[in-house]
C-alpha cells in the first residue's frame, strides 16, 4: 500500500492502514530540502528546463532568470545553506513567468518575469495571509508607529507567508487569594502556552519581583489561525516587562525568537517572511535571534525599507525595543539581579544603524 499525506493526516491513520506502508522504516518521510551543493543545483537547472519543455508554450529562461528561480529555492528551503524541494510549487513559478513572458511577447522569460510571478503564484495560505495583513491595516489592528506601554509588534508565520502578530500585555492584583494567574487568550496551542509561562520564571531571575500576586493578561490579537510554536517568546517577554515597568516599546519595531529560561534569544523558523511581513507593514526595524541571521534572504524590493538587527539575549532586545530613560532605569535593574549575565550598555536615545543589519 502507498499513501501520501501531511503528518496530522498520518497520525490519523488507522494502525492497520499505516503498517501496511511498505518503506525504508515501513514509514517514509519526505525531506523538503536538500543541501545546497553544485550537483544539487545543477539538478535545479535541470528540472526548470524540464517544466519549458513539458508545457511546450513558454519561452526558454535566461542565465539570470534561472538564477533568481535558484534564489527563490533557496528562499523558500528556510534553511541557510539548502534549496527547496517543493518542486510543484516552484514548477508553478516557472510556468506563470514564462507565461507572464509569453503574454508580454518576450521571446525569453526574463529576470523580471520571475519576479513578477512570485507576486502572482502565490499559495492559498500566502494569499489567506495577504487578506490578514490588509484587514489589519484597515481596522489599525497593528502600530507601525509611536510608543507604547505594554504592546509589542510579535511576527508568525502562516502558511508559507509571514504576517504581524500584536501582542499586548497588563497586569493587575490577583483575583485569586491563593495565587496570581497566567491568562492569555488568542487560540493558543500547547507550545505557545508553555512559552507564556516561562515568561514568569525570567521575569523572577531578572527583575527579582514575585509574580504570584498579580494576574498577568496576554492577548494576541486577530490570531483567529491560533498561534503555534515559540517564536513569540521574546514578544511576550517584552510586553510583560514593559506593562510591569511602565517602560513604553517603539512600534516601529517587530521582533521574533525564542526564549530560554536563561535570556538567551534562540534560533526560530520562517525569519524571512517574517521579516517581509514587517515592511510591509510598515514596520522599520525587525530583531531577530543572531543564530538565524544565515537564514535571511529577503528579495531586493524589502531592502532598503527594514532595518534588521540580530540579538542574543533578552537585554539586547530592551535595548533596542524600548524607549528613554526608563529603559535605562530597567537595564540598571537587569543588571543588578543578574550580575552573571552579559548585559550590553545602554544605548543612546538615537540608535545608530549598527554594521550588521540589512
Amino acid at each position: 500500500m502507498i499513501a501520501a499525506g501531511n503528518l496530522d493526516a498520518v497520525q490519523g491513520m488507522h494502525p492497520a492502514l499505516r503498517s501496511r506502508i511498505k518503506g525504508y522504516g515501513y514509514e517514509v518521510y519526505m525531506r523538503d530540502s536538500m543541501d545546497d551543493t553544485l550537483d544539487n543545483r545543477n539538478k535545479l537547472i535541470h528540472f526548470v528546463a524540464q517544466e519549458i519543455v513539458r508545457d511546450g508554450k513558454i519561452p526558454h529562461f535566461t542565465r539570470d532568470a534561472v538564477a533568481e528561480v535558484m534564489r527563490e529555492a533557496k528562499r523558500r528551503s528556510g534553511r541557510k545553506g539548502h534549496l527547496t524541494l517543493m518542486l510543484r510549487d516552484l514548477g508553478g513559478l516557472i510556468r506563470v513567468a514564462g507565461d507572464i513572458a509569453r503574454s508580454n511577447g518576450a521571446s525569453l522569460t526574463e529576470t523580471d518575469h520571475v519576479i513578477q510571478a512570485k507576486k502572482m503564484a502565490r499559495s492559498v495560505e500566502q494569499q489567506l495571509a495577504d487578506r490578514y495583513m490588509e484587514r489589519r491595516k484597515d481596522y489599525s489592528m497593528f502600530h507601525s508607529s509611536g510608543d507604547e506601554v505594554g504592546r509589542v509588534n510579535g511576527l508568525a508565520v502562516m502558511g508559507d507567508s509571514g504576517i504581524v502578530l500584536p501582542i499586548m500585555a497588563e497586569i493587575t492584583p490577583a483575583q485569586s487569594k491563593e495565587e496570581g494567574k497566567i491568562i492569555a487568550t488568542g487560540k493558543l496551542q500547547e507550545i505557545a502556552r508553555e512559552a507564556v509561562t516561562n515568561v514568569s520564571v525570567l521575569i523572577k531571575k531578572f527583575l527579582g519581583e514575585d509574580i504570584t500576586k498579580k494576574d498577568v493578561h496576554i492577548q494576541f490579537i486577530g490570531t483567529y489561525e491560533g498561534v503555534e510554536g515559540d517564536s513569540a517568546s521574546i514578544s511576550i517577554a517584552t510586553a510583560v516587562i514593559s506593562a510591569m515597568e511602565g517602560v513604553p516599546v517603539k512600534q516601529t519595531v517587530a521582533m521574533t525568537g525564542s526564549l530560554s529560561v536563561r535570556g538567551d534569544v534562540m534560533p526560530v523558523g520562517g525569519v524571512t517572511q517574517k521579516i517581509e511581513a514587517a515592511a510591509q507593514a510598515g514596520i522599520k526595524t525587525v530583531l531577530i535571534p543572531q543564530s538565524n541571521m544565515g537564514d535571511v534572504l529577503i528579495d531586493e524590493a524589502f531592502k532598503n525599507k527594514i532595518e534588521i538587527i540580530p540579538v542574543s539575549n533578552i537585554s539586547e532586545v530592551f535595548e533596542y525595543a524600548m524607549m528613554g530613560g526608563q529603559r535605562n532605569r530597567l537595564i540598571e535593574k537587569l543588571k543588578w539581579f543578574a550580575p552573571d549575565k552579559k548585559i550590553g550598555i545602554s544605548l543612546p536615545e538615537s540608535i545608530p544603524s549598527p554594521s550588521r543589519s540589512i
